[in-house]
């Protein structure tokens, strides 16, 4: 059960990052002059496609899909830290 589970987690994943990168180039191609904003989600959700890509294919030791694991959290809690910090400026009492 919980190894299907996980897989499907997993799935959703990799079905997530691929509409992120999809909105974010549609949002680039909207807002060109805010392009650069976008960057951070595609680079996260692209280096998110690269782990489960390698993961799926079975070419990484445990170390390193642990390693690249929590390097890719770390990536995604810095993006949410950023959306707060974003947020925070935006509902200032002006």
């Amino acid at each position: 059960m919980t190894a299907h589970t996980t897989t499907a987690l997993q799935y959703a994943s990799v079905i997530v990052f691929l509409a992120t990168i999809i909105a974010a180039v549609g949002g680039m191609r909207k807002r060109p002059r805010i392009r650069v904003f976008f960057l951070p989600p595609v680079v996260w959700a692209a280096s998110g496609l690269v782990f489960y890509g390698l993961a799926f294919a079975g070419v990484m030791s445990p170390a390193a899909f642990i390693l690249l694991g929590a390097a890719h959290r770390t990536m995604g809690a810095a993006l949410i830290l950023a959306m707060v910090l974003v947020l925070l400026g935006e509902v200032d009492d002006q």
